[in-house]
């Protein structure tokens, strides 16, 4: 549960939703290639009417929510495509996970092994991206929460839905910097430079430095700090940094050979699974409210330029950029016939 650090948590649900992430990108940082998530349902309830092919993120799933041998070389062979239309070849460094199994041959990714019990010090992106990528993700999910609990009664009526994480992870991936990503890569041993970061600085330390040279005065981390003083988790009142880890012992494939120990896993998130049907059940008709029309976004515009006008001056030329984006959509849609002016005075 997350409530504004002032009120009393009211109800609220544990969300029992994982979702797994893969996140990849270039020694330079110029190319991130598009996150893969996966969740636990092939297709979530709240993805009617949405062409998953149009996600910013690449949907797959299975009951535990893993990342899975016939996972990673689905998208290692739809990597392997794109580099191959665009008529390049990639050299692609990873771990010695279980999952990681390579059985297709690929013509255009080349694929070399950390050695085994070095990836915390080899990982690039275990050097600092994904505390960045999970800081601005967290800041994101906590936003979402102080914005909603303005009109929520109790922690019941918040809701997060897959759709949202999947946005979330879109953006959050977006504001991770080259400069981070470049010296994560340094701090690796990827890139040989008389400025190599020390072996002792943390994932955070690597960030901080990224920010001074970018003049960036707040990191993701204290950016985060400034939110999380608004709530409590669970109840209680979480550092930013121990909110941003809070899922770091979560397995993200199957790491056991114990079979007894896998079996009791899969059964617990069985049932997990069947909890979670039954309340989306209940929840259905929430998860799908119907979104406004053109005509209804265009009158919402109106009443956020209203607002900003008077309220918050900074935001009036995003709502304007905004409200002249949809007047294009809206001129530009199938439902728009040809009038002249005086057709649209009539309806006012």
């Amino acid at each position: 549960s997350l409530v504004l650090s002032k009120e009393e948590c009211k109800g609220g649900k544990k969300s029992k939703e994982r979702l797994t992430v893969l996140l990849c990108s270039n020694l330079t940082g110029t190319e991130k290639l598009k996150p893969v998530v996966i969740g636990k349902s092939q297709r979530p309830r709240c993805f009617k009417n949405i062409t998953t092919s149009k996600l910013p993120a690449t949907w797959l799933s299975n009951r535990t929510a893993w990342m899975t041998c016939n996972l990673f070389t689905d998208w290692l062979i739809t990597i392997n495509n794109q580099m191959k239309k665009k008529n390049r070849k990639i050299l692609l460094f990873i771990d010695n996970a279980p999952c990681h199994v390579i059985n297709h041959d690929l013509s255009n990714i080349k694929i070399v092994f950390f050695p085994q019990n070095t990836t915390s010090k080899c990982q690039p992106l275990d050097q600092g991206v994904i505390h960045s990528f999970k800081c601005y993700y967290r800041q994101k999910l906590v936003k979402h929460i102080i914005a909603q609990c303005t009109l929520a009664q109790t922690a019941d009526h918040i809701s997060i839905t897959v759709l949202d994480a999947i946005k979330w992870i879109d953006l959050s991936w977006k504001s991770v910097t080259e400069n981070t990503i470049k010296n994560c890569f340094r701090a690796a041993g990827f890139i040989r430079s008389s400025s190599t970061p020390s072996s002792s600085m943390t994932n955070m330390d690597i960030i901080v430095e990224t920010d001074i040279e970018s003049n960036n005065s707040d990191n993701p981390l204290q950016q985060l700090h400034s939110l999380l003083v608004h709530l409590r988790i669970g109840g209680s009142q979480l550092t930013a940094a121990e909110f941003v880890d809070i899922d770091s012992c979560i397995p993200t494939f199957n790491e056991w050979d114990d079979s007894e120990h896998l079996k009791t896993y899969i059964q617990v998130t069985q049932d997990d699974n069947e909890e979670e049907e039954e309340e989306e059940e209940e929840e259905e008709e929430a998860l799908l409210e119907q979104p406004p029309n053109l005509s209804e976004a265009l009158e919402m515009m109106r009443k956020l330029l209203l607002f900003a006008s008077i309220e918050q001056h900074q935001l009036h030329n995003l709502i304007s950029d905004l409200e002249s984006q949809l007047t294009d959509i809206y001129l530009d849609s199938k439902a728009v016939k040809q009038s002249s002016i005086t057709d649209y005075f009539s309806h006012c």
